[in-house]
């Protein structure tokens, strides 16, 4: 029987949180050490990292669409989303913790300026800079930042570009739902894909090739929507709504999916969001089948990147900013080029990193949890399962996973 929490879907979650956290960490540096085979390909394995982004994104699809795809396989009549209690949920869940390290990373960067720091965050700003930081906050403050190339990987906190995509599909799954009723899954998947090759090469006439406003029509919301929809694909074949070939539990495809994905980047980076979906959407049902079919490791390692995935979304919230605190108390000792010094620098900001966002999940993420509230004869109040950024609506998960 299908089951509402998976601790696969946990464990993916967190090793994708786990993989950004020790992307930034090992690019701390304004150069990296040379000379150094081991060092050369460490950094080349730990700057994959960034590849969490479209995991994290298949797996918001998955569990953004669970609640549909559950009450469709439970033969609900109504197959409405509630627009106005879906957002509530959204808001209430998400957006204070994401308020609050806004605010923090907005205050280091105005600290920054104050003290005469010459760094990255804050000299991207033009003059005047103040004038331009509080532009950036009121964006960000909007979700809005997504829309400008300067402010979209700013805040302090340039992970926030994601969070900003994440917005954009929770507004375009109500008209995606709806094409799925009217079309099927597989013609508005289809629809999504030709969307997405096609919106870059209709910028074409309106930018000139050295825009800046590439950065975000490459990244925006409607190029990367196919890695969305590959997580509703997923769930809606994991609750028996639609029957996916078997290939598409073929472990053995993921390496292959990402060796196109990595050269399709060289010739044709048009179609490289969809084939890292397309990996991960493997990987995703690889995982979940073994859950399924209880093949799922018992391993400690394994539990623990389960744990890990209940805190993700703080995680991410909070390791950069602590990252980029940590480089300046280190000071002259972070500014190396000594391998065996730099990895342990990285290493201890990716430690670092890690404790800050368990700390902000137990003071702040976990006073928003969409949870039931609990009369003392209860069990304990379970915590929601979701992606880093959003959990199904009202599914919930046993308090034994929680951190």
């Amino acid at each position: 029987m299908a089951k509402s929490r998976l601790a696969s879907v946990d464990a993916l979650r967190g090793s994708a949180a786990l993989a950004v956290v020790l992307h930034h960490a090992v690019n701390y540096g304004n150069s990296l050490p040379s000379g150094s085979a081991w060092f050369t390909a460490s950094h080349a394995v730990l700057d994959q990292g960034y590849l969490g982004v479209p995991l994290f994104f298949v797996i918001s699809g998955y569990c953004i669409h669970l609640r549909w795809a559950k009450q469709q396989a439970e033969g609900a009549r109504d197959s409405s989303v509630d627009f106005l209690g879906f957002w509530k949920r959204r808001l209430h869940r998400l957006y204070p913790p994401y308020f609050v390290a806004l605010c923090l990373s907005m205050g280091l960067v105005v600290a920054a300026y104050a003290l005469g720091k010459v760094v990255p965050l804050v000299t991207l700003y033009p003059q005047p800079r103040l004038r331009w930081m509080a532009l950036d906050f009121l964006a960000h403050v909007g979700m809005l930042h997504g829309f400008h190339p300067l402010l979209d990987k700013a805040g302090g906190n340039p992970p926030f570009w994601t969070l900003a995509r994440e917005e954009c599909f929770y507004l375009m799954y109500f008209g995606l739902l709806a094409a799925r009723r009217w079309w099927g899954m597989g013609a508005a998947f289809a629809a999504v894909f030709v969307l997405g090759i096609a919106f870059p090469l209709l910028m074409i006439p309106l930018l000139d090739r050295d825009s800046a406003w590439w950065s975000v029509v490459n990244s925006s919301a409607i190029v990367l929507w196919t890695q969305w929809c590959f997580g509703m694909v997923a769930v809606e074949a994991y609750y028996g709504l639609i029957k996916l070939p078997s290939w598409c539990y073929w472990g053995w495809l993921i390496p292959v999916w990402s060796g196109a994905a990595f050269a399709s980047a060289i010739y044709c980076p048009r179609v490289t969001p969809s084939l890292w979906g397309a990996a991960f959407f493997t990987l995703l049902n690889c995982c979940v089948r073994s859950e399924g079919l209880s093949r799922w490791p018992k391993l400690r390692v394994v539990s623990w990147l389960s744990r890990v995935g209940i805190f993700s979304y703080s995680l991410y919230l909070v390791h950069n900013p602590v990252r980029g605190v940590a480089k300046q108390l280190l000071g002259s000792v972070a500014d190396t080029l000594d391998p065996r010094l730099y990895i342990l620098v990285s290493a201890f900001m990716a430690i670092l990193g890690y404790y800050a966002g368990k700390i902000f999940f137990n003071v702040v993420e976990r006073r928003f949890l969409n949870a039931k509230p609990r009369t003392r004869t209860q069990a304990p109040a379970e915590l929601p399962h979701g992606s880093l950024f959003s959990e199904p609506d009202g599914e919930s998960a046993p308090q034994g996973v929680s951190a």
